[in-house]
């Protein structure tokens, strides 16, 4: 008999997906995901995975975002993880960043994790076949990665096969979506993927389906697209000569979107995009040499750290160059920096450099990350006011210092998951013959008003 166990599902982020199987007379189990609880959820503290008493085989990473790998060093050393060739790259990268910073009290932690990921007898990636992924055998299951659209690139649904003597075929199947999006470059895709990879076109079924839900929540929430957002942002760019970014270092279409924008935005030379550190631009460069390689949308060409940022008086140089302020000043910018206090400076420098005549308006700043971040309130899907618990005290005290200094906050941000039509559509593609699993939503029982047909909705768990 095939059992679904979703630890944490009705909540955005921290959830955890454990199937177990029985083969050969002993009971087997794999899990997908294993990460932290995202600030706002009720959960005061993340549960405990009992590694003893139900062992598990295999976990499978969905993607890198921290609830949904955060507690990677938790998992058992004898224990094989899988995940994408990208993703392990994004990852190493971030672990190594923080590992080598001053400001992090558990650097040596960070340092640890970067060496697990490193270590390919403990790792092993998604393998590449040239027109899909190879399929992973573990005793009682057989499991198919396939690649999605999501906030995060490298980011993967499962098709699970698990070993099932009570089914007449001896299998069950359950299509497990992780975190995935339909208004995305890539998204197109994912209705030909359910029709040609999952089904077979018409040979093979899903028993169960596990959906994430977390625009549930957002229902009301305008969401553009990839390509509608780059738009408003080459129409802003072109407007705003000197700007500033918000924008997560791991979102990669977002900062493709940006970057493409600020070369559309008709000034000579095209545009370049700084970046506040190493770890920045290193991530820029792996997104280049992977995504890269499949489309020059996600090429980062014109790219720079933000330093050597001081300004020499010409008689004092002892080279004719500009410095960088200079050259940013001359050309513009587009420059990606943290909502935080010691970030604050470089846009202060361009607020001097308007007020000293050097440049003809003052910097803007586009924030491009969920908006409840910075919400002091939200409205639940009644319309009622209530406490923002996700909320950024420091974040929203950085934003209105910026207004009060007089620079333009522009809003621009599309969602990394898939909408309630999207949802509706993949619930009625996959077309599951047993059960419904709602996870990563706090509105699993809002799925029942989704356009899904009848005979669906009396299988949502």
């Amino acid at each position: 008999m095939t059992d679904i166990k979703i630890f944490q599902g009705d909540q955005i982020g921290g959830c955890v997906t454990v199937i177990s199987a029985v083969y050969k007379g002993t009971t087997h189990r794999i899990m997908i995901d294993y990460g932290s609880s995202l600030q706002g959820n009720n959960e005061k503290e993340d549960f405990k995975y009992p590694w003893k008493e139900e062992p598990i085989d295999a976990v499978f990473f969905t993607h890198y975002h921290g609830d949904h790998i955060g507690r990677l060093m938790e998992i058992p050393g004898e224990i094989p993880i899988y995940m994408g060739a990208t993703a392990r790259k994004v990852m190493i990268n971030i672990q190594e960043a923080l590992g080598s910073s001053k400001r992090i009290a558990d650097a040596d932690e960070h340092k640890k994790e970067a060496e697990l990921l490193k270590d390919a007898n403990r790792v092993h990636e998604f393998a590449w076949n040239g027109s899909c992924y190879d399929a992973i055998e573990s005793p009682g299951f057989r499991i198919e990665p396939y690649s999605v659209d999501h906030s995060a690139y490298d980011a993967y649904m499962f098709m699970i096969e698990a070993d099932d003597e009570e089914r007449e075929e001896g299998k069950y199947r359950i299509l497990h979506t992780g975190d995935f999006r339909g208004h995305g470059r890539r998204s197109k895709a994912i209705m030909p993927l359910i029709e040609s990879y999952i089904h077979r076109f018409g040979r093979r079924t899903v028993d169960s389906l596990v959906i994430e839900g977390t625009m549930m929540s957002r229902s009301k929430e305008e969401v553009l697209s990839e390509t509608e957002m780059q738009m408003k942002a080459a129409k802003y760019l072109h407007k705003h000569k000197w700007a500033f970014l918000i924008c997560s270092s791991t979102n990669l279409d977002s900062l493709a979107s940006f970057y493409q924008a600020a070369q559309m935005a008709n000034y000579r030379y095209g545009r370049y995009m700084y970046v506040y550190s190493e770890y920045f631009e290193e991530q820029l460069k792996t997104f280049s040499e992977t995504a890269g390689n499949f489309s020059d949308i996600y090429k980062f060409e014109k790219i720079a750290q933000l330093s050597n940022m001081k300004s020499i008086p010409p008689g004092q140089r002892r080279t004719p160059l500009l410095t960088q302020q200079e050259m940013m000043e001359a050309f513009g910018f587009i420059a990606v920096i943290k909502p935080e206090d010691y970030h604050e400076k470089y846009i202060d420098m361009f607020i001097e450099a308007y007020k000293a005549g050097r440049i003809d308006e003052m910097p803007v700043l586009i924030f491009s990350m969920w908006n409840g971040y910075v919400q002091e309130y939200r409205t639940d899907k009644n319309g009622k006011k209530i406490i923002n618990t996700a909320k950024n005290e420091s974040w929203i005290r950085f934003l209105k210092r910026q207004e009060e200094k007089g620079v333009h906050i522009e809003y621009l941000h599309t969602s990394g998951h898939a909408t309630p039509k999207m949802l509706a559509e993949v619930i009625n593609a996959v077309d599951p013959q047993d059960k419904i699993y709602p996870m990563h939503t706090e509105c699993a029982e809002d799925f029942k008003e989704l356009p899904i047909r009848d005979e669906l909705k009396v299988k949502l768990v």
